[in-house]
C-alpha cells in the first residue's frame, strides 16, 4: 500500500488532471448532445443529476484501473507506443465500467453519451501524457533552429536504419537522407530513401557524416564506403554491429578488417597463422567473438574536423540544459 501511495504522490498533479478528465468527459458528452440553442433541454435535465451521483464512484474505480494498467509512476517525457497500448487499454475497461456502472445503479444513459464520453476521455487522458513529452520536442526544435546541423546519410533502411534515426532525434547530426537501392522512392520516419551512387548522394546533399546501418553489407561494400569517406574527408560510422549484436562483445569482422600484418588465431584451441586480416577473414566463415587479444598496438587517428562543423556549440548547449555529456548511444 505504501508503493500505491508513493506512486501516485510522485504524479500528483497527472492524478488531479484525471480526476478532471475522466469526469470532464461524460459532461462534456451530455452537453454536445443535449445543449441546444444555450440552454441544456429541460426535458433531460434530470440526467446532469444522473452524471453527479455516479461520477464520485465512476472517479474512484477510473484511479484504481489506471493505477493496474501503470498509468502513474511513468517517465512520460519518454512515452512511446507501448504506454498508448496501456492507456487504450484502460480506457476501454473505464468504458465499461460507465456502461454496465450506470445501467445497473443509476440508469441506462444515451448511446451518444458512452460514445462521446469514451472518446473524448481517451483524448483527454493521452494528452495529459503525451502532451509534456510534444513540448519537449517542439523545445528542443525551436532551440536547434540557431545551431548549424551536421548533413547525415544512412545508409540501410532496415530496422537498423530506423534505430539509428531514433538514436540521433536530438542530435546536431540531421539525417537528410537515407540510402537504400531496394527501398528508393519511399521515406522512413519522413527521412527520403534513395537510390543511386554513394558518391553522387554525398555531393547533392553536402553529406558530411555517413552511417552505415546496413546489417548485410559485405566487407568489400564496406571498404568502398570507407575508402570514399577518407576521400573526401567524410565522418565515417558504422553502428551495425552495436545496433545488431547486443551480446556485449566485439565482433571478429570488426577486428580483422581493420587489422594491419600478420594475425595469429587461436580457434577452439587451433593456432591458426595468416598474412593479413583481411586473408583471416577470407579463410574464417563461421561467426565467432573475439574473447582475447595479445600484444595490442593502435594506430589513431583523429575523426575529419569538417564533420563537426556547428557541433561544438550543440553540444555546450545540450550539456547547459541537461547536466550532462553527449551521448549518442
Amino acid at each position: 500500500m505504501k508503493k500505491v501511495w508513493d506512486t501516485i504522490a510522485k504524479d500528483l498533479w497527472i492524478v488531479l488532471l484525471d480526476i478532471l478528465a475522466v469526469n470532464a468527459a461524460y459532461l462534456l458528452a451530455l452537453l454536445i448532445r443535449f445543449y441546444v440553442n444555450f440552454t441544456f433541454r429541460p426535458t433531460v435535465h434530470y440526467l446532469l443529476g444522473d452524471w453527479g451521483r455516479f461520477a464520485p464512484f465512476y472517479t474512484v474505480l477510473c484511479l484504481v484501473v489506471f493505477f493496474a494498467f501503470r498509468l502513474y509512476g511513468g517517465m512520460w517525457r519518454f512515452a512511446g507506443i507501448n504506454d498508448m497500448n496501456r492507456i487504450i487499454g484502460a480506457n476501454l475497461v473505464t468504458c465499461v465500467i460507465q456502461i454496465v456502472g450506470t445501467a445497473l445503479f443509476i440508469r441506462r444513459m444515451p448511446i451518444t453519451y458512452y460514445v462521446i464520453g469514451a472518446i473524448l476521455q481517451f483524448l483527454f487522458v493521452a494528452t495529459i501524457r503525451f502532451g509534456y513529452r510534444i513540448l519537449l520536442v517542439e523545445k528542443k526544435k525551436i532551440a536547434s533552429r540557431n545551431v548549424p546541423a551536421i548533413p547525415t546519410l544512412i545508409i540501410g533502411a532496415g530496422e537498423t536504419g530506423r534505430k539509428i534515426l531514433k538514436h540521433m532525434e536530438d542530435s546536431a547530426f540531421k539525417p537528410v537522407a537515407i540510402l537504400d537501392e531496394a527501398n528508393a522512392g519511399k521515406s522512413l520516419d519522413g527521412v527520403p530513401v534513395i537510390g543511386g551512387q554513394l558518391e553522387d548522394a554525398v555531393k547533392k546533399y553536402n553529406i558530411r557524416e555517413i552511417v552505415i546501418a546496413d546489417s548485410h553489407m559485405g566487407k568489400d561494400e564496406r571498404k568502398a564506403v570507407r575508402d570514399l569517406a577518407d576521400k573526401m574527408e567524410i565522418e565515417l560510422l558504422d553502428y551495425t554491429g552495436y545496433l545488431v549484436n547486443l551480446g556485449g562483445r566485439i565482433p571478429l569482422a570488426a577486428l580483422l578488417e581493420i587489422s594491419r600484418g600478420a594475425v595469429r588465431i587461436t580457434v577452439d584451441g587451433e593456432i591458426k597463422e595468416y598474412e593479413s586480416g583481411e586473408a583471416a577473414l577470407k579463410d574464417i566463415s563461421d561467426r565467432y567473438d573475439v574473447v582475447s587479444v595479445e600484444d595490442l598496438k593502435l594506430e589513431l587517428k583523429k575523426p575529419a574536423q569538417t564533420a563537426y562543423v556547428g557541433f561544438e556549440a550543440w553540444a555546450k548547449q545540450y550539456k547547459e540544459e541537461t547536466g550532462s555529456d553527449v551521448s549518442f548511444f
